[in-house]
């Protein structure tokens, strides 16, 4: 139970942390620029206010169904992880390595090592939540991802976190 704990808080925590604030100021940048597209013009001080304003705004929504996304994502490539160890290590006992198998491009000796799947992970996690959350909620939940450049934008907030979460494992 300790280690899991220690796990969640330094591992996980920062790494949720750091999606929820970047895709949350990626999205009211998003918007904030739609409104200045249409001529409307927002001091600085107001758009750091509003700024702040989603940060607390979306964290009981957008904040809780981000750090399910990544619980689900990190679990996932946790799995594929040591799924890829174990092949990398049967192929060097059978002396067949090949840096071009999938085990020599991303297990955790490989070039991208384990960091790159968490963080591929952490964005296909999130190009599934933003396309979920539509058909669910029937309403597109995140303005700054009503783009592709914003759902772009949002997965990069969940690659950013895989890559973090990946490094601190």
């Amino acid at each position: 139970m300790l280690a899991f704990l220690r796990h969640t808080f330094f591992r996980f925590t920062p790494a949720w942390i750091i999606a929820f604030v970047f895709a949350s100021v990626l999205h009211s940048h998003f918007v904030l620029f739609e409104l200045t597209a249409l001529n409307i013009d927002i001091p600085a001080p107001e758009w750091l206010s509003m700024v702040v304003d989603d940060l607390f705004g979306l964290l009981p929504t957008y904040g809780a169904i981000i750090a399910v996304t990544l619980t689900l994502s990190f679990f996932i490539a946790s799995r594929l992880n040591s799924l890829l160890e174990r092949r990398a290590l049967t192929l060097t006992k059978n002396g067949a390595t090949s840096i071009f198998g999938a085990a020599g491009i991303f297990g955790a000796a490989g070039i991208f090592g384990a960091a790159g799947i968490f963080a591929a992970a952490g964005a296909i996690g999130f190009l599934i939540m933003l396309a979920a959350m539509q058909p669910i909620l029937d309403v597109t939940l995140i303005a700054g991802a009503r783009s592709h450049l914003g759902i772009a934008a949002q997965c990069i907030a969940g690659f950013v976190s895989g890559l973090v979460y990946g490094r601190l494992r």
